[in-house]
């Protein structure tokens, strides 16, 4: 099944000021009655990506962005490509809405959370 991937406005770059990266676990854990053992085994193969993020834009840009999140990512239905801080341009899919917070008269912060899916990776 293809996946559609959303446009990210020719005035924003995807890059994120900050980046704080895990793992999503794929590990279930039971414990055994008796056994004393735990019983350990994998959810599934593929790795999920989940990072916060943030970024300070100049308020030029505060429509380009919620553009980006809210029309063309679906407010994070459809993923979108954006650039890690190791420079490679990847899709990722936004998690939740946007914290926007205005510093000052030109300048806003967005701080959310992006996931990548093991099915993203290649695109």
């Amino acid at each position: 099944m293809a996946i559609t991937i959303a446009n990210r406005p020719a005035a924003l770059d995807g890059c994120w000021s900050s980046w704080t990266e895990k793992q999503n676990t794929n590990i279930i854990r039971t414990d055994m009655d008796l056994a004393g053992a735990t019983k350990v085994r994998r959810r599934t193969t593929g790795i999920t990506r989940i990072v916060n993020v943030s970024r300070v834009f100049e308020a030029k840009h505060y429509d380009d962005f919620l553009r980006w999140f809210n029309v063309n990512c679906q407010q994070g239905v459809l993923p979108t490509r954006m650039k890690t801080p190791y420079m490679a341009e990847e899709v990722w899919r936004f998690t939740e809405a946007p914290e926007i917070s205005w510093l000052e008269t030109g300048a806003f912060a967005i701080t959310t959370t992006i996931e990548q899916l093991p099915s993203f990776r290649g695109l």
